[in-house]
């Protein structure tokens, strides 16, 4: 799985002057279990079960279009896993909603769009959807 991560990491890579590269929540969680790649900051780390489970059902619900991690660093070191410090949901939800939904996960700040410019493998956003930028210090 790492080796899928990274080719969707470095086929982005053109854009990185205008955007960060974004992956589904799959590549990015399915084989981590490196503790420092998402929330490393955090004094009462969740796991990295609990933020793919949490992610995966925030994801499911029915107006959710879709949730991107954003690539902060990379590194070919394989003992260590991308490390991503935002999310974005895609959502028509109200912010405050979407605060409620990942309460567990303890993020340092939410905000709307994009921290760097859409992403080249971001969706078009559906009619009423917005991006909610979620990030951990």
């Amino acid at each position: 799985m790492r080796e899928d991560l990274l080719e969707k990491i470095y086929e982005q890579e053109d854009e990185i002057e205008s955007s960060l590269p974004v992956v589904s929540l799959e590549l990015f969680f399915e084989g981590n279990n490196d503790i420092g790649s998402i929330g490393c900051n955090l004094l009462n780390h969740p796991g990295i079960e609990k933020f793919y489970s949490i992610l995966k059902q925030v994801r499911n619900k029915p107006n959710v279009q879709d949730i991107l991690v954003e690539i902060m660093e990379h590194d070919e070191d394989e003992e260590m896993w991308p490390f991503s410090e935002r999310v974005y949901i895609l959502t028509d939800e109200e912010e405050y909603e979407v605060i409620k939904w990942v309460r567990d996960l303890q993020i340092s700040e939410i905000s709307q769009g994009y921290m760097y410019g859409q992403p080249k493998l971001a969706p078009k956003l559906g009619k009423g959807y917005k991006v909610y930028s979620l990030w951990w210090d």
